[in-house]
């Protein structure tokens, strides 16, 4: 067409669209929905990842860098970022081996190395930034925070940390909570608090956050101040690690740490973190530890992959949905234009101009709805801010406007809502004149090819994002493979309408016409369908993705003890007095059972003392086979991927349970309250057998012919390298244990005549319910009164983080759009029905005819979508799923089972049966609430 041709057919769409009022705007809808998620997305992507300037402002304020000691003295190598790796380079295998400088600048004073390791002329301001948590003073009871030291007045913290009320702490035992800390210890500005086994109260001045961990639970005081409390309790040990050290480092003038700088303070064992190197990083070859560790850089560009994957096939289709969304109404528009495109056909308009008319009506509309989605999803994002930044547990940097994806999101809009006219517009064009200008309409039944075409595409898309998922270029190959599936299946909408319309002679009235008229219909239903099925097939790709993270993590996840259990793990001479104060600081425990640890020999240096070790000797036909006779642990042994498979398919013994971390170490020694309250072993024979003095074994592959046998190791005596081994064999009974904190327990009256030592480790309650937070920090304040370390664990069982809220979202969202585009599909059916509907009205149909008639469409188009949306989505899914598994390397555990690191796919079956039985229900309901039920008859003309 010539241009003039092109801006008459824009007048001719713009002119349709304010006349058509309502279906224009339902078109716009239909287009803004999906750009406004995909906006909202991008915003929120961009803003939650904050500039190289700004993260360095989170890490050293306004200083030049920010350093660590790592190992002081000793040379290391790190990323760009040391957050990404950080590695020692005098190390064979797990052994460090330093050489004789690195051994002369280790013994130096720290305060005199980091002088030597930084630039001439460096300022330096002390951080503290110790791993251990401590106990402090709240208004319930003691809560573990972890003591920070830096001087918050100093200019160079400028950004570290965010004051949301008070003043910095200036004068001695003053410090600044952050609003994590306040929250749970119900404090606040002006009160105090007390670290564990000290008694100079802290007063806090200033509640803050940490503009990149909101969550965190810290105190802040002036350097030094803390550490010096909790060092004259004897309360940190740790305070010794040298990584708790840090400094804020600022150069004099202009200069800048560069990488050369990095590179030369690496060398004395120090790590940095540089806001020039930062912001504008060295390329991989000047990186000594991508140059020596290749596997190290693969990582990085694996992880970063995978994450585009996921976020590429998810972005893709939603595009799709774009065109599937809109699809319905273009073609409902271009009917209900029948009349004006035939007159430009007769007034010497050919198919070219035809076309011209309807791809415009795609271009005005398509811009309106991407421009209204645009901006409302920018909107959304701020006025949502406050809450996605708590949710995500960091604050945006700042609101990232990014033109360029804003002006791309656009266009795509634009362009998707052309492509959602192509086929309208082509239809409209091929219709004859005289039924153009008649209104006379023809239906014809899809082409048998276009269906097989489909059914192909469906199956060719599964393998392909199946398969695609081991090649290199494996995001492209899953988007487009996915993609390709969910055409297959819009290809098969209009034959799949048509097989469903076959069931409405068995039907009442109301269902039975609605299904003849999507049969009639079926170039506008099955668009309807499509766009059901696209907003459907997303939230499952991404509902099962997170569903099966979350199975992932459930599954991998070993309780200490069962939901509910609260364990003290103390022990000493004043054990005693801190089980009492637990039981009076929480009543109702109900009955307590005492652990004991289990030994062989006592290193205390007494006359005829000596040190051992006990290993529970696995029996070798109950063993998988590649450890089978082994001594010792197999923890971390490597097998080929090829062998681990074929072994967990053709032997039950290489399969793992739950016993891959035993909590409190494979032997332990108890009661029968023990065995209840610590592993739920609450069957007869266990109690039993404890009572006959035997051993209550959990673990299959350690006990034969009734016996257990121990292998003693006693060090330092004489033998072939000084250790003298020898084996001990008890009686023992194999029992089931629902949580796996040990391996076995020994009765103590079989455990000291066997000659094995037992050492008092805590205390376990099992109550009925589990203490509230409440109640835990008043335990914790009673633990510490008593003169105990520490506190109470309280085994609270698996808890979901915040992908919970992710998927509920998500539901939300689909559903939303789902029942949006079948309420949307139902009132374009009923503005293209309304020669049926007055029919109906003047052969006497009851009132009600038209409410239920109008469900019955909208229902329809729901449940053929959530069906096929349902199966489209679980494509992507198991694609990402395979994309997460590779690359993950089979692994031994001690217990001789096989673990592959892989999980399978797990399905939303809840979510699912909601959709399928809900969404049309929902839909039914709506469309019949929302229709009048009276239709008034309209005249014929000639």
């Amino acid at each position: 067409m010539k241009l003039s041709a092109w801006r008459a057919a824009l007048r001719i769409a713009r002119r349709d669209a304010l006349r058509a009022k309502g279906r224009s705007a339902l078109v716009v809808a239909m287009i803004a929905l999906p750009v406004l998620g995909v906006t909202a997305a991008d915003v929120t992507a961009r803003s939650g990842q904050p500039t190289p300037q700004e993260r360095a402002t989170r890490v050293m304020g306004a200083a030049d860098a920010y350093v660590v000691a790592q190992r002081p003295g000793w040379r290391l190598q790190q990323a760009p970022d040391p957050d990404a790796a950080v590695s020692i380079v005098s190390q064979q295998g797990a052994k460090p081996v330093p050489t004789e400088e690195e051994a002369a600048r280790a013994a130096q004073p720290l305060d005199r190395l980091i002088t030597q390791a930084l630039p001439p002329g460096a300022r330096v301001v002390p951080v503290q930034t110790p791993s251990a948590f401590v106990g402090a003073s709240t208004a319930h009871g003691q809560l573990p925070v972890q003591a920070y030291g830096v001087d918050l007045t100093d200019p160079d913290t400028k950004g570290l940390v965010t004051l949301h009320e008070g003043s910095w702490p200036r004068d001695q035992y003053e410090v600044a909570a952050t609003t994590a800390f306040l929250a749970e210890a119900g404090l606040a500005v002006g009160r105090t608090t007390t670290l564990a086994g000290t008694d100079r109260p802290l007063r806090i001045t200033a509640a803050v956050e940490y503009p990149g961990e909101l969550d965190a639970v810290r105190l802040v005081g002036r350097p030094g101040e803390l550490a010096g409390l909790l060092a004259t309790a004897g309360r940190t040990p740790e305070s010794e690690d040298p990584r708790g050290h840090g400094w804020l480092v600022s150069l004099p003038g202009s200069a800048s740490f560069g990488w050369e700088d990095v590179k030369r303070t690496n060398a004395y064992g120090f790590s940095v973190t540089s806001r020039a190197v930062l912001a504008d990083p060295p390329p991989d070859s000047a990186v000594p530890l991508y140059r020596d560790n290749p596997d190290r850089l693969g990582t990085a560009e694996t992880d970063g992959l995978n994450r585009s994957t996921v976020v590429t096939t998810v972005v893709g289709m939603a595009l799709l949905e774009i065109v599937l969304l809109a699809g319905p109404a273009f073609a409902v528009g271009a009917r209900r234009s029948r009349r004006q495109l035939g007159l430009v056909a007769a007034g010497g308009g050919d198919r070219t101009h035809v076309r011209g008319v309807v791809l415009a009506g795609g271009v005005v509309l398509g811009g309106a709805g991407a421009l209204a989605g645009t901006a409302l999803g920018a909107l959304a994002v701020a006025l949502g801010r406050s809450w996605l930044e708590t949710r995500s547990g960091a604050r945006f940097g700042h609101l990232a406007l990014e033109p360029a994806d804003l002006l791309a999101i656009l266009a795509i809009g634009v362009l998707t809502g052309v492509l959602a006219a192509i086929v309208p517009a082509v239809q409209a064009s091929r219709q004859p004149v005289v039924d153009a200008l008649t209104g006379r309409g023809t239906t014809r039944p899809p082409a048998k090819w276009f269906t097989l075409l489909g059914a192909a595409g469906v199956l060719a898309g599964t393998a392909l994002a199946l398969l695609g998922a081991t090649s290199g270029a494996r995001t492209r190959v899953v988007t487009a493979g996915s993609m390709l599936a969910e055409l297959g299946l819009v290809a098969c909408t209009p034959f799949l309408v048509g097989q469903v319309g076959r069931l409405g002679r068995f039907l009442p009235l109301g269902p039975r016409l609605a299904l003849r008229d999507a049969t009639r219909h079926r170039g506008r239903t099955a668009p309807a369908v499509a766009a059901v099925m696209a907003a459907v097939a997303g939230a499952v790709a991404v509902l099962t993705f997170q569903s099966t993270g979350d199975a992932a993590a459930r599954s991998d996840y070993v309780a200490a003890a069962p939901v509910g259990t609260v364990t003290l793990p103390s022990a000493g001479p004043g054990v005693d007095r801190l089980r009492a104060a637990v039981e009076q600081a929480v009543p109702d425990l109900g009955p307590r059972a005492d652990l004991r640890r289990v030994a062989y020999g006592v290193c205390d240096g007494s006359s005829g003392s000596f040190c051992g070790r006990i290993a529970l000797k696995a029996v070798p036909e109950h063993t998988c086979p590649p450890v089978a006779g082994q001594p010792g642990s197999a923890h971390g042994a490597r097998i080929a991927p090829g062998e681990a498979e074929r072994l967990l398919a053709t032997d039950p013994r290489c399969h793992p349970g739950k016993e891959r971390n035993y909590q409190y170490g494979e032997l332990i020694s108890g009661d029968a309250t023990l065995l209840h309250n610590l592993l739920a072993a609450d069957g007869p024979e266990a109690a039993r057998a404890l009572a006959d003095g035997k051993v209550a074994v959990f673990d299959p592959s350690l006990v034969k012919d009734g016996t257990l046998t121990l292998e003693l190791t006693r060090f330092g005596a004489t033998g072939p390298d000084g250790n003298t081994a020898s084996t001990l064999t008890l009686p023992a009974v194999l029992v089931k244990a629902e949580v796996p904190a040990a391996r076995a327990v020994i009765p103590p009256a079989t455990a000291e005549r066997a000659g094995l030592k037992l050492a008092e480790s805590g205390s376990v309650w099992r109550p009925a319910r589990a203490p509230s937070e409440v109640a835990e920090q008043r335990a914790d304040a009673a633990v510490t009164a008593a003169g105990g370390r520490g506190g109470i664990g309280v085994e609270r069982g698996y808890q979901e983080g915040s992908e919970s809220v992710v998927v509920l979202g998500l539901a939300v969202a689909a559903t939303a759009v789902a029942v949006a585009a079948a309420g949307i599909a139902t009132g374009l059916a009923a503005a293209d029905s309304q020669r049926d509907l007055s029919t109906l009205a003047a052969v006497g149909a009851a009132p009600g005819i038209r409410r239920r008639l109008s469900g019955f469409q909208c229902a329809v188009v729901a449940l053929i979508g959530a069906v096929l949306g349902a199966a489209a989505g679980l494509v992507p899914a198991a694609a990402i799923q395979r994309v997460q598994n590779l690359g993950r390397t089979p692994e031994v555990d001690a217990t001789g089972a096989i673990w592959m690191g892989t999980h399978a796919l797990a399905v939303p079956w809840t979510y699912l049966a909601v959709v399928l039985v809900g969404l049309p229900v929902l839909s039914w309901a709506l469309a019949a609430g929302f229709t009048r039920s009276r239709v008034a008859p309209t005249r014929r003309t000639d």
